[in-house]
C-alpha cells in the first residue's frame, strides 16, 4: 500500500513539474515573451544580449521546497518574408529553452 502512495505522489509531483515542458516545448518558434510571461508568471532574471536575444529564467515552485527554474530564450524572427507584403515585421519569439533545479539557497555563516 504505501508503494502506491509513493507511486501516486510521485506521479502528482512529475506532472505539476513537466507540464511547462510540454507548454514551452510546443511553443518554440511560436511563442512571444508575453504568452510565456502569462503561462508562467513573471520572471525572476531576464537578460538582453547583444545579439538581439533575450535570456529569460522563470522560477517554478509548484510544492516548496521543490523548485524548478525554466531558462528560456527568446530571438528576433522575421516575419512577412513574402514578397507581396510591403513591411517586413521582426518579432520576438521563444527560440530554445531547459530547465535546472533552482540553486539552494542556503546561507553560508561567517566563522568568528
Amino acid at each position: 500500500m504505501k508503494q502506491i502512495i509513493i507511486l501516486v505522489v510521485l506521479g502528482v509531483l512529475a506532472i505539476l513539474y513537466a507540464t511547462p515542458a510540454f507548454y514551452l516545448r510546443s511553443g518554440v518558434n511560436h511563442d512571444d515573451p508575453d504568452a510565456v510571461t502569462r503561462y508562467l508568471g513573471m520572471p525572476s532574471e531576464s537578460t538582453d544580449n547583444p545579439d538581439g536575444t533575450t535570456v529569460s529564467i522563470y522560477r517554478v515552485e509548484k510544492i516548496p521546497p521543490l523548485c524548478v527554474e525554466y531558462v528560456v530564450t527568446f530571438k528576433n524572427k522575421l516575419t512577412g518574408e513574402d514578397a507581396s507584403q510591403q513591411a517586413i515585421d521582426v518579432r520576438r519569439v521563444l527560440n530554445q529553452w531547459t530547465w535546472r533545479w533552482c540553486p539552494s539557497e542556503k546561507k553560508t555563516e561567517k566563522k568568528d
